[in-house]
């Protein structure tokens, strides 16, 4: 899915689930997308770290962001990375998975 296509379905989610005006929406997603680069900030810090207990938690502070604007495939990849660390696996599990969720994230918020 490319870029501007991920900014129409937050702005739909954000319309049907929030019930926020198109005013209150063009507000508030700088707003959400800055929460979000935070937390996937966090995410490559602690796996450039190995911290993999933090990173299970970082993980589903993303996956909550995520859900907040209606992501949910994107939610899913970070649910992965967070069972990934809780399961023990190794960085080779879930690095690609986090380069994956950065590269898609940077892309819609260029679009912005």
């Amino acid at each position: 899915m490319n870029g501007v296509a991920y900014l129409e379905m937050i702005k739909t989610h954000l319309k049907t689930a929030y019930l926020l005006s198109d005013d209150r929406i063009e507000t508030m997603i700088p707003i959400f997308l800055a929460t979000l680069h935070t937390h996937m900030n966090r995410l490559a810090e602690l796996a450039a770290q190995g911290e993999t207990e933090q990173l299970a938690q970082a993980s589903h502070a993303v996956k909550g962001a995520l859900l907040n604007i209606g992501l949910l495939d994107l939610a899913q990849t970070a649910s992965a990375i967070e069972k990934q660390c809780k399961s023990g696996a190794g960085p080779d599990n879930y690095r690609e998975l986090i380069t994956e969720l950065q590269y898609t994230v940077v892309r819609f918020s260029e679009e912005w």
